[in-house]
């Protein structure tokens, strides 16, 4: 394999002092990860900034890429060195009043790379250090970890070759700098860029395939070993993945709070290369608010607002679409209770003629009450296939053991949309029988199971701090979600009470927004808890994982309504148990899923104050239960996620063949 650096013979010497170099040989290779050592002083910083075109050598030469870059001009090898080389100096060095975005995206506005290419490339760059859920976050709220991961995917944004690394964990305490070289080493290995290191942390060293100490000028070597590594790895670095089929998501709006569950399902299509655009049928603007919890290398498009040309057009029959045979007007009858009126027809007009202008392949409806009949629409209009997803929180099981005429007539609007799906993804499995069972034998078959996606896992750092929780004398319980009648909160609060009529060292948060907060907070203040008792209201997505970290156990007392079904998993609950917290559910159905009948945690009676207090009091006063149910729902949460990303990764098997085979 030729080296991409290729030093030899490099002398260094600074005016009024004695030697730095004395003639340096040294060849790095694609993915090879290079660790320079020696005492402060000795001239390692000179040597980076030598084979980094920061400082021309005295003599010697140098082959970076196998060009000679010392017969360059100033200017050539600024521009060699900015596409090619990236630098990670010990201090991160981010604007600590921007955005990790913004930080990141720096260099690509010096380099005037189009503004629509700049929001994928700093994503992709960002997941190469796993840090894009932090896309939004202050720089300065990050941990030095985090801050320097930040510096790293910077570093990476304009696809260099080789990075030039000084000192990059030396401010780092040493857990935070192992992940920070595992970090280096999974990226330097998988996608082929080569990495120089200065550093004086023998321990860090170890992490690389050669190690060198430079001694009186000279480079002396104390290991060396190449990994394989493709020739082209590096190209295909910010490239993001393959594309085997050309899906469109679309939903009603999964910018917005409490859409968690579809931004993520979205993440893991995306990765697998099986959706390539994202739509929302919502009217806000795409620089509003709801842009805050996006963080997917594509750009949404917006398909609600009356200002849109697009949607005016198609409106006024201006959409300019194929012909077709028109018989998808045969069903608007039976897609009423969905609304099928006027404007929801342009809306689907118009993502028609967009699907087919963007190419796109398939689309999926994500769930929502436009989103099934405008994906259908556009469907037949664009002859594409579409998917349909079916969300407890829809009314689709609501609908399903309503008897009466509303309810027959949803069930009709549902077997229209099957009868023209691929396939019907639903979140719960209850949901799943109950359609099974309404569409009838022939339909049936369409309808899979396939729980939610994983919304917030832990970060390395997280995951050590998750696991050597603090020993503390007062316990902390958390909640999370909407606050309204259906989550039990109010008996959250009376059980909590009880805890304190004994003495125990608690204190208690309820973090969310909803038609039951004022309600909340009068009754803790009439229970005389409220000192213990805070209620933070709306906490980003991203921010839960501190509310996680602190937590020593998660609350979840869901009842299931009178007049409509139960929810599935709370995405909080799945979201604490990633996090190594100890989890104390009701035993809705989903719930008892998710614990695995009580083996991930402590299930008690739907709205049994008593039953709850004594799970809470267990749990306050035995650590070390804490910590196996804790370990134990972690397991679960793991396990439930890798089955739910395989099992819709392969609903759309049939659909990746049949694109082959026509291909």
């Amino acid at each position: 394999m030729n080296p991409v650096v290729s030093a030899h013979g490099l002398r260094k010497r600074y005016a009024g002092f004695a030697p730095v170099l004395r003639g340096v040989d040294i060849e790095v290779c694609a993915g090879e990860m290079v660790a320079i050592m020696g005492p402060s002083g000795c001239g390692k910083s000179t040597m980076l900034h030598v084979l980094g075109m920061l400082h021309a050598p005295d003599a010697g030469t140098l082959s970076i890429l196998g060009q000679d870059v010392l017969s360059f001009t100033r200017q050539q090898t600024a521009d060699f060195r900015r596409g090619n080389v990236g630098f990670i100096m010990q201090a991160s060095n981010l604007f600590s009043h921007s955005t990790v975005f913004e930080n990141v995206e720096f260099p690509l506005i010096y380099e005037k790379v189009p503004s629509a290419e700049r929001w994928p490339r700093v994503i992709r760059a960002l997941e190469l250090v796993r840090l894009s859920a932090r896309v939004h976050y202050p720089s300065n709220r990050l941990s030095g970890g985090e801050q320097q991961r930040v510096a790293i995917a910077r570093a990476m944004v304009n696809n260099p070759r080789i990075l030039m690394a000084d000192e990059p964990t030396g401010a780092l305490d040493q857990r935070t700098s192992r992940l920070i070289m595992e970090n280096f080493r999974s990226l330097c290995h998988a996608s082929g860029v080569a990495l120089v290191m200065v550093t004086h942390d023998a321990k860090m060293a170890e992490y690389c395939d050669s190690i060198y100490t430079l001694e009186e000028g000279l480079l002396v070597c104390q290991r060396h070993s190449v990994p394989e590594i493709s020739a082209d790895a590096g190209t295909r670095l910010l490239a993001g993945p393959e594309t085997r089929l050309a899906t469109c998501l679309v939903a009603d709006n999964f910018l917005k709070q409490g859409a968690c569950a579809i931004r993520s399902e979205a993440h893991l299509l995306h990765n697998e290369g099986l959706l390539a655009r994202t739509v929302t049928l919502a009217p806000e603007s795409l620089l509003g608010k709801d842009m805050q919890n996006y963080s997917l290398p594509m750009p949404v498009r917006h398909f609600g607002g009356v200002r849109s040309l697009a949607l005016w057009g198609a409106f006024l029959g201006l959409a300019g679409l194929p012909r077709t045979d028109g018989s998808w007007k045969e069903s608007l009858s039976a897609l009423r209770p969905l609304g099928c009126g006027a404007w929801r027809r342009a809306k689907a007009k118009a993502l028609a003629k967009w699907c087919l202008a963007s190419r796109v392949e398939c689309l999926y409806a994500a769930g929502g009450k436009q989103a099934p009949f405008v994906a259908w629409l556009a469907s037949r209009l664009a002859g594409i296939p579409y998917i349909l997803e079916a969300r407890t929180t829809d009314g689709w099981l609501a609908a399903c053991q309503n008897q009466g005429a509303k309810g027959k007539a949803w069930q009709e609007a549902f077997r229209t949309l099957c009868r023209d799906a691929d396939f019907v993804r639903c979140d719960t499995r209850a949901l799943a029988d109950a359609l099974a069972a309404a569409a009838g034998p022939d339909l049936a078959r369409k309808i899979a199971f396939a729980a939610d996606i994983q919304t917030l896992a832990p970060m390395d750092e997280e995951t050590l701090a998750a696991q050597h929780r603090e020993k503390r004398p007062q316990t902390h319980f958390l909640c999370a979600g909407e606050m309204s009648s259906r989550k039990g909160y109010d008996l959250v609060l009376k059980a909590f009470a009880r805890l304190k009529a004994l003495g125990l060292e608690a204190k208690l948060t309820m973090a969310g927004t909803g038609s039951g907060l004022k309600a909340l907070r009068r009754q803790a203040s009439a229970l005389g808890i409220a000192g213990e008792t805070s209620f933070p209201g709306y906490v980003p997505h991203e921010n839960m994982a501190s509310l996680y970290l602190d937590a020593d156990v998660f609350l979840a007392p869901g009842i299931a309504p009178a007049d409509g079904p139960s929810d599935g998993v709370p995405s909080a609950l799945a979201e604490a148990m990633a996090f190594f917290v100890p989890v104390v559910a009701s035993d809705l159905p989903g719930q008892v899923w998710m614990l695995d009948g009580g083996r991930a945690g402590i299930l008690v009676p739907q709205g049994d104050e008593a039953k709850l207090a004594e799970a809470m009091e267990r749990l306050c006063q035995d650590r070390e239960e804490r910590a196996r149910l804790g370990a134990a729902g972690q397991e679960r949460a793991a396990a439930v996620a890798r089955e739910a990303s395989a099992a819709l990764v392969q609903l759309f098997a049939p659909l990746v063949a049949r694109r082959r085979q026509s291909l």
